[in-house]
């Protein structure tokens, strides 16, 4: 089935206001509407933010970037933000958060690495292909350029740490006028698996004033590349002059962790922008079980839970399916 027409989106989404009027919405169950809806073409919902899948093109040899065309539900986006997918498999539904990869307003991707036992990355890279549909959510955070514009911008990033980094690049170099430098430090295991050589390549092309430097670590390295994590040697090779230059890392804790210490370290005064993919680790409870009255009040449920177990794992323990982002593969 094709993409949604503007004019049958447009008509959807007035419907869709109207059907949400203080006098019609506790008449309206938007479950049942947008069941029979899909019906009609899987790209119409009330609520849902429904996206067609045009084109897939790899992105290293485990990754593959999607390119996606939303439903008119769709409020566009800013580098460096993130969505929250949603995929149904074997009957369970999963929410999984992904970088959008690209700059261009036109062009809405996420680029998806596979993970060793990952229930969704490998679903989404060996069952998902042209023309599927996808639920995403509205596009969300704060990891985004700066204002004004950094006259130097150092971006650091390894394995899918390197999906937003890529879009702030893109949309810092194709800013009208600028003519700032950008530093790219790509890391991972080995060329292979290190994320958009070409789209990288063709940047630099574009723009002469982006430089990409690669870091590997478990693979030896040519001449101009890195060898190991991110440290403060390969820093200093690079740039006499970091204190000037504006940094933005993403990638596992470790990393981002890694450069928060050097820049406290030195006292740079451009303090790191940075994102981690990686969930921070839960506590080990301490202190002595309690029960907890729990409310999920979209559900209409109330439950006795604990003082030690995360929310999520309760709420799903009592039968709920709620939207997360806390789960990773």
């Amino acid at each position: 089935m094709d993409i949604l027409s503007p004019v049958l989106g447009q008509l959807a989404r007035r419907a869709g206001a109207a059907l949400r009027h203080p006098l019609l919405a506790p008449l309206v169950n938007e479950h049942v509407v947008d069941f029979y809806a899909r019906h009609l073409h899987p790209q119409l919902s009330m609520r849902q933010v429904i996206a067609r899948v045009t084109a897939r093109q790899a992105a290293s040899a485990d990754a593959v970037t999607l390119h996606l065309v939303p439903n008119y539900l769709w409020r566009g986006f800013r580098a460096g933000q993130h969505v929250t997918l949603t995929v149904e498999i074997d009957g369970v539904r999963h929410h999984r958060v992904y970088s959008l990869s690209a700059a261009n307003a036109d062009d809405v991707q996420i680029t998806v690495k596979r993970q060793p036992g990952g229930l969704v990355s490998n679903y989404l890279l060996d069952q998902v292909y042209d023309g599927d549909y996808l639920q995403i959510s509205p596009a969300f955070g704060d990891f985004v350029l700066p204002e004004p514009a950094p006259q130097k911008l150092l971006l650091i990033g390894a394995g899918s740490g390197m999906t937003p980094l890529l879009a702030l690049a893109e949309a810092l170099l194709q800013m009208p006028d600028y003519t700032g430098q950008v530093l790219v430090l790509n890391y991972g295991r080995s060329h292979e698996e290190t994320l958009f050589h070409s789209r990288l390549l063709r940047l630099k092309t574009l723009h002469p004033n982006l430089r990409v430097v690669y870091g590997l670590t478990a693979e030896g390295v040519s001449e101009g590349e890195l060898s190991g994590r991110f440290c403060a040697r390969h820093l200093d090779e690079l740039l006499a002059d970091a204190a000037e230059w504006q940094v933005m890392a993403c990638g596992p804790q470790g990393l981002v962790d890694s450069v928060k210490a050097l820049w406290a370290e030195r006292a740079y005064p451009l303090a790191p922008l940075t994102e981690s993919f990686t969930p921070l680790a839960v506590p080990q409870a301490t202190a002595e079980q309690q029960p907890v009255a729990l409310t999920f009040r979209l559900a209409g449920r109330a439950v006795t839970g604990n003082n030690q177990q995360p929310l999520l794992q309760q709420a799903e323990a009592a039968g709920l399916q709620p939207a997360s982002g806390c789960r990773m593969g």
